[in-house]
C-alpha cells in the first residue's frame, strides 16, 4: 500500500540515474551473487541497461506541456462537459511538480494561468485538483510563490474556502493558500489585506473536521513570532472567539478537540503576545476558571492529552500574569 513505508523497498526512480539505481537494487535482491554497487557492474551489462532505460525515459517537460494545453480547452469552463482528460492532466502535473525543477518548468511554460483558470471551473474535481497543484508548486518555493501571487489567486482561493459546494475543494483551497502565503512576506501581506483572518476564523468554526484542523494549524503558523499579524488578530476579537470555540460551542468543539486545535492556537497567541495574554484575563471571560474546569473533566483521558497540555501551558501563562485570578 502507498501509505506503508518499507525501508527495504527501493525509492521510486525520477530520472535515469534513479532508474539505474532502482534496477541495480532489484537485480541484487533477486540474485545476491551480483554486485549491488553500479560502479562494480559489468561494463557491457551497464551499457545495455543504460541504452534500454534511455529508450524508456519519459520526456517530463513534454508531458507537462501537453497537460497544460489540455487545461486550456473549452471543456474546463462548460458545465456538464466530460473533463476526464483535464482531470488526468492535473494528475500528471501533480505527479511531477514535487520536484522543484519541474515546478519551475511548469511556470516557465505558462502553466500557472491554466491552474488559475481551473479554479473558476464549474467542475468541482478540477477546482479541487487545481488548488492542490497550486499548493504543491508553491510549497517552500519562493520563485513559484512570487509568480503565482502575480496572478492574484488569493481572492479566488478565499472564496473557494468559504463558499465552495465541495468540501474537498474547500480543503484544497486552504492548502493552496497556506503554501502560497507561509514564509513569503508579500503573500502574507496580501492575505491580510484581503481579510484572510476572517476567512480562517469562519473555517475554524465551520464544523467540517479537515477544514477546522487545517485552518487552525495554518493560523498557528501565521501568528508565530510576528506582532503585526497578532495586532490584526487581536483587533478582530480572536481571543474571545477562540475561548468561545474551546468552551461553549459543542458543534465545533467536538471536532476541534480531536486535534487540540483551538487550545493550541490560543496558547500560542497568549504565550507569545502580551496583549493577548492580558485579554485572557478579562473578568467577563472568566477564562482561568473555565479552563480549570475543562482540565478536570479531561484529566487522565489519553485521547485528550494534547488538549490538556495546551490548556496547562495557557493556565501557567495566565497565572504568571496574575496569580490572584479566580482565587
Amino acid at each position: 500500500m502507498s501509505g506503508e513505508n518499507n525501508e527495504d523497498t527501493p525509492r521510486q526512480p525520477r530520472n535515469l540515474q534513479g532508474l539505474l539505481n532502482f534496477c541495480t537494487q532489484i537485480t541484487a535482491r533477486e540474485d545476491n551473487t551480483r554486485p549491488t554497487d553500479m560502479s562494480m557492474m559489468d561494463p557491457e551489462r551497464r551499457r545495455f541497461l543504460e541504452e534500454a532505460l534511455t529508450g524508456m525515459t519519459v520526456d517530463v517537460v513534454k508531458k507537462l506541456a501537453e497537460a497544460v494545453k489540455t487545461l486550456f480547452e473549452d471543456a474546463v469552463t462548460i458545465p456538464g462537459e466530460n473533463v476526464e482528460e483535464q482531470e488526468e492532466a492535473l494528475d500528471t502535473i501533480s505527479e511531477y511538480v514535487e520536484d522543484l525543477n519541474y515546478a519551475k518548468d511548469l511556470q516557465k511554460m505558462g502553466g500557472f494561468p491554466a491552474l488559475i483558470r481551473c479554479l473558476d471551473s464549474p467542475h468541482e474535481s478540477l477546482r479541487a485538483s487545481a488548488a492542490n497543484v497550486i499548493g504543491e508548486v508553491c510549497q517552500n518555493n519562493l520563485d513559484c510563490q512570487s509568480s503565482m501571487l502575480a496572478l492574484n489567486p488569493i481572492p479566488t482561493l478565499l472564496h473557494m474556502m468559504d463558499n465552495d459546494s465541495s468540501k474537498q475543494a474547500k480543503v484544497k483551497a486552504l492548502f493552496a493558500l497556506s503554501c502560497l502565503v507561509r514564509g513569503y512576506t508579500d503573500g502574507e501581506r496580501k492575505f491580510l489585506e484581503l481579510d484572510g483572518f476572517s476567512y480562517l476564523m469562519r473555517a475554524m468554526q465551520s464544523g467540517e473536521e479537515k477544514l477546522v484542523v487545517k485552518s487552525a494549524f495554518f493560523l498557528n503558523n501565521l501568528i508565530d513570532n510576528d506582532n503585526f499579524r497578532k495586532d490584526a488578530i487581536m483587533s478582530m476579537g480572536y481571543v474571545e472567539q477562540l475561548r468561545y470555540s474551546i468552551l461553549n460551542n459543542d458543534a465545533v468543539d467536538n471536532v476541534s478537540r480531536k486535534e487540540h486545535c483551538h487550545p493550541m492556537v490560543l496558547a500560542t497567541l497568549a504565550m507569545s503576545y502580551p496583549p493577548a495574554l492580558s485579554d485572557c484575563l478579562r473578568p467577563e471571560f472568566n477564562l482561568p476558571c473555565s479552563l480549570r474546569s475543562r482540565l478536570t473533566t479531561i484529566k487522565g483521558k489519553s485521547e485528550f492529552e494534547d488538549e490538556a497540555r495546551h490548556i496547562t501551558n495557557l493556565l501557567n501563562a495566565i497565572e504568571s500574569e496574575d496569580e490572584n485570578t479566580c482565587r
